[in-house]
């Protein structure tokens, strides 16, 4: 049996649970880096607002902490933290976009042939004679309306 639910259509209950398991993964995904991110750039400022956790001194402790942990410098570890969170954003954009090609293949094929398919514009010079003997006034091409 399909019901719908918003816009979406499910055939049972299964695609329902597959569709909220990659929300709670985006959600599970973005928290964190909200919050570290946030954290981050309070602490790091030390716009600690009166809280002890966002203050210059404990962001200093937990680098070092973390620095001495991983045998690295403290001065790399957000640049190390940065390109950790790139991949991980990158690999689940990329789960993301698969689970949802569905939605999104259609117009992105529509728009590529619609780019590809049109016809090519003659543009050859006349071969004798004067070089103005076979121009036109504009060239014919078809429109493509603004999106």
């Amino acid at each position: 049996m399909v019901y719908v639910a918003g816009r979406r259509a499910f055939t049972h209950a299964g695609g329902e649970r597959k569709a909220v398991t990659l929300r709670v993964i985006l959600f599970l995904w973005f928290f964190p880096l909200v919050l570290f991110w946030g954290w981050f750039a309070l602490s790091v400022n030390d716009w600690s607002f009166g809280f002890v956790m966002l203050s210059r001194e404990l962001h200093d402790v937990v680098f070092d902490i973390y620095a001495r942990t991983l045998g690295v410098e403290r001065e790399l570890l957000p640049g190390m933290i940065a390109g950790a969170c790139a991949v991980d954003s990158a690999l689940i954009m990329a789960i993301a976009a698969f689970r949802w090609r569905a939605s999104w293949m259609p117009h992105l094929r529509e728009m590529l042939a619609s780019y590809w398919q049109d016809d090519p514009v003659d543009d050859s010079a006349p071969v004798n004679g004067n070089a103005y003997d076979g121009l036109t006034a504009a060239a014919t091409v078809p429109a493509h309306p603004a999106e």
